[in-house]
């Protein structure tokens, strides 16, 4: 298959054609990004799974679940506890062009507090 100007597209662009393959990989990248920001935070911190999994009041399979890319059904209140207590907030940020300065909703520890400002990303 060729790009409109006549350029081969990768194999992994055609794969990308595919809506049911493409559904598949985004949800395999997200569960991906997810274990390796929390790898690269608790290396940066120096925490152990136990350590984290204590502070945030939740099982230590859980974590190395995470950790490993086994655990694709994580909780919003298990994120966000474990979030917390690395000392991180989450921010969501609508995607897509906007007039002016992006909207973002910050959660406040554990979800209990949500701010919603305009700030550039």
């Amino acid at each position: 298959m060729k790009h409109a100007k006549d350029k081969p597209m990768s194999t992994y662009d055609e794969l990308m054609l595919d809506p049911e393959f493409k559904k598949k990989h985004e949800k395999s990248y997200r569960e991906l990004v997810l274990s390796e920001l929390l790898l690269a935070i608790m290396a940066e911190d120096k925490i152990s799974i136990r350590s984290l999994a204590q502070q945030a009041g939740i099982s230590p399979t859980i974590i190395q679940d995470i950790r490993s890319g086994k655990r694709d059904n994580l909780t919003l209140k298990t994120f966000s506890s474990l979030i917390d207590v690395l000392g991180y907030n989450l921010v969501l940020e609508k995607r897509g062009k906007m007039r002016g300065s992006p909207r973002r909703i910050k959660m406040g520890s554990m979800g209990n507090r949500r701010k919603r400002t305009t700030q550039p990303a």
